[in-house]
């Protein structure tokens, strides 16, 4: 199952008042304030790569309203909250608060900090059977708890990176075994887990790519380097200059250009100009559950093959109809370029002139009308939504964080979370990692077949 919190939340107040008197919470906490009737979803974050436990006030408050921004509401400027957790053993309590709390133990004062700040750190020593009261308070902005309890467990232990590394041989062993074409990723990097989660993923549940190749690397920061070095080593990086001196060599340096300045334009390169010529293209917000053996055996008759997309026939043609020749229906008009299997079309100067002259574009009619309206007139195969989930459409049962990962019960092959205005994290690639990648070891997984 999913990672769930060490400690059990028991209680949670209604939202009361407080004064405050130079940016300073200065009444005494409510501790006897009235129930609320449910209680928040602890959310898990990491904060220096350690998996933490967190209540966001803010969330909690805003939901049930519809707001143009889904990030804006909730703040409840200067109120405080009360909530009750229960401790089930000895150890650290490690807790961040935005902004301060007071908590109490069998009605003593163990931590006050009256103060307004962003999240800051605090510890505590805690019993197994503590009951804490914390009153939290709210004078702008963000508002969160954050928590880990530590007992006697290393700080490698508790990381974030532990599942990641437990996994890591047996994905080396797999590769030795490579099942299909080799896998391109074209990625900015920000959550780097939730890169390492969907090629792992890919590799123990979906096929084995007989090469992994990396781009994007000019946008990675220090960490992402350094977790991908860590835990992709069987990984080629392409560097960002190679790549625009072979876009610019293969398809003219017009477009070579555009690839420099926009993100959507490289991408689509990196799938048409860029070794290998043959290919499976997978986004870094994908997790594969199950065996993409459909859509293999679909690449070996047909050059595109790819998971759908709304309909967006008419806006590709309409961006490239003309550049590439093609009026009328576009059978390919729901590509989408989240995860796709390729080859490239022969004349890629053309395609690549063509590519150069269309300047002004939203970029997935960009990105993915290109390659649509240039596999038009070739053998192409769209795989099944009910196998391959777009979640900005289709949904997702249970939600980003409740669904059934480790068995699968609707049978998704893969699932895409692009477009959505959170994404997920790289703490959501920890919470399920496990789940996704123990799949082939759970006996439940059969039975679910079986039904």
């Amino acid at each position: 199952m999913t990672m769930q919190p060490p400690f059990t939340l028991q209680h949670l107040s209604w939202p009361q008042p407080v004064e405050v008197h130079s940016e300073r919470w200065a009444s005494e906490p409510n501790w006897d304030a009235p129930a609320m009737p449910s209680l928040p979803a602890w959310k898990l974050v990491l904060i220096d790569d350690v998996p933490c436990w967190s209540l966001d006030w803010r969330d909690h408050f805003r939901s049930g309203t519809k707001r143009w921004n889904p990030y804006e509401g909730g703040e409840l400027r200067g109120f405080q909250v009360n909530f009750r957790l229960q401790v089930p053993h000895d150890g650290r309590l490690i807790f961040w608060d935005d902004d301060g709390s007071i908590i109490r133990r069998r009605g003593e004062i163990i931590h006050e900090d009256r103060s307004a700040h962003s999240l800051q750190r605090h510890e505590l020593q805690v019993n197994a059977g503590d009951v804490l009261d914390i009153a939290q308070w709210q004078l702008g902005w963000d508002w969160m708890w954050s928590a880990r309890l530590e007992a006697d467990e290393t700080r490698d232990q508790l990381s974030g990176l532990s599942p990641f590394r437990a996994a890591l041989s047996e994905v080396q062993r797999q590769l030795l075994h490579p099942t299909g074409p080799p896998l391109k990723m074209y990625t900015h990097g920000k959550s780097p887990l939730c890169v390492v989660a969907g090629i792992y993923s890919m590799i123990l549940n979906g096929y084995t790519p007989s090469a992994i190749i990396l781009f994007g690397e000019e946008q990675w920061s220090k960490r992402t380097r350094s977790l991908f070095a860590e835990l992709l080593p069987f990984a080629e990086v392409f560097r960002f200059h190679d790549a625009v001196t072979q876009i610019g060599r293969l398809a003219g340096n017009p477009l070579a250009g555009l690839a420099r300045q926009h993100w959507f334009v490289m991408k689509a390169c990196v799938a048409l100009f860029l070794p290998p010529t043959e290919c499976c293209m997978m986004d870094d917000d994908i997790l594969i559950l199950d065996s993409v053996d459909d859509a293999l055996q679909a690449f070996s008759q047909c050059d595109l093959v790819y998971s759908p997309d709304q309909e967006l026939g008419h806006g590709y043609v309409s961006t490239w109809g003309r550049l590439l020749g093609h009026s009328g229906h576009l059978p390919t008009g729901r590509f989408n370029a989240g995860l796709y299997w390729i080859r490239n079309v022969p004349d890629l100067r053309r395609v690549g002139i063509s590519a150069a002259r269309c300047r002004e574009s939203l970029p997935f009619l960009w990105e993915q009308g290109l390659i649509a309206t240039a596999y038009a007139r070739r053998p192409t195969y769209q795989l099944p939504s009910q196998r391959y989930l777009f979640v900005l459409f289709d949904g997702l049962p249970g939600g980003l964080y409740g669904y059934d990962y480790a068995n699968n019960p609707c049978g998704f092959a893969a699932i895409h979370y692009g477009g959505l205005a959170e994404k997920p994290s790289d703490a959501f690639a920890v919470q399920v990692l496990s789940d996704v990648l123990q799949r082939r070891r759970n006996p439940r997984r059969e039975a679910f077949a079986a039904d």
